[in-house]
């Protein structure tokens, strides 16, 4: 049976340009009191939490502040749970990232795979993870971990690679841009999840999944970033120049990590129905309406 639910979003410094019916809060949740008045005014029934710094390359130039951040904010949060709305569910948000150094031998990566993080953001959504499981155990909070595997979709920031890619695609399309793109290691096998995937998994999450307890959610495929690129420019039918930057590599990463869903799946019933080209070439299209946007914009202050 469908239900109504009103919904509050929350953001940090700039409000979004379309409401979609959500009463949005300006919230800092590093700041104890935003966090203790945005529980005590809404008295939630569920909570999705995804407010983090997210970006593994801005967690390499700025390790403490990604740390302090992520960590800081969700203890704000449950603290201010433990008070007001101790009966509430709370999906949280960690990361594939956390599983961190996985052996091509040891996919599909489990939930019970050892958290060995190899970056700072993950190291990051880690201490995130075992602060909630702390927060169940002692405060008896309602809480379910999630750890979805990277995603690709729609809206996508260029801070990710799928984003990257697509604005820099668009950008070539627009004239805006030369047609090279420069990459790093686009030859790591991955598991892409599109977005609204994922969101489906979480709303799933909070009707069905069991308090305490951890999910992937992953497509159980892999791909790789090239392959991605590759849909991208054969959209674009241009020929477009990928030259590979050797600044871009990171250090430490593993060569596979696919996930599995199968906690996810005989929980909720999910599974992941967008296909991999068809992430890609949304992607692409978001870019393109943004980035003729931008090319107005810069148009009329010439």
């Amino acid at each position: 049976m469908a239900r109504e639910w009103s919904v509050c979003g929350t953001y940090r410094t700039t409000p979004p340009a379309e409401d979609g019916g959500v009463e949005w809060r300006r919230v800092d949740l590093t700041c104890v009191r935003d966090a203790e008045l945005l529980i005590h005014d809404t008295r939630p029934d569920v909570i999705h939490h995804l407010a983090a710094q997210s970006s593994v390359s801005a967690s390499l130039r700025d390790p403490a502040s990604t740390f302090s951040n992520n960590v800081i904010a969700q203890y704000h949060l449950l603290d201010a749970m433990v008070r007001h709305a101790p009966r509430s569910r709370i999906v949280i948000a960690g990361s594939s990232d956390e599983y961190g150094d996985v052996s091509p031998e040891e996919n599909p990566v489990t939930e019970d795979h050892p958290l060995l993080p190899l970056n700072p953001y993950a190291l990051s959504k880690v201490a995130q993870d075992l602060m909630a499981r702390q927060y169940h155990i002692i405060h008896d909070l309602r809480i379910i971990r999630a750890r979805p595997f990277l995603q690709i979709g729609p809206r996508r920031s260029d801070s990710f690679v799928a984003g990257a890619f697509a604005r820099q695609v668009s950008e070539v399309e627009a004239g805006m841009r030369e047609p090279i793109i420069e990459v790093g290691n686009v030859d790591l096998r991955r598991d892409f999840t599109d977005v609204r995937d994922v969101a489906r998994a979480f709303v799933l999450l909070a009707a069905h999944g069991e308090d305490g307890q951890v999910y992937n959610i992953a497509s159980e495929r892999d791909h790789s970033p090239r392959e991605m690129l590759e849909i991208m420019i054969a959209a674009a039918g241009r020929r477009i120049d990928v030259r590979i930057a050797a600044e871009r590599r990171r250090r430490g990463e593993s060569p596979v990590l696919i996930g599995s869903s199968s906690r996810l799946r005989a929980a909720t019933g999910w599974k992941s129905e967008i296909s991999f080209e068809q992430s890609a070439l949304d992607t692409l299209n978001f870019w393109r309406v943004r980035t003729a946007r931008a090319s107005v914009a810069e148009g009329h202050t010439r």
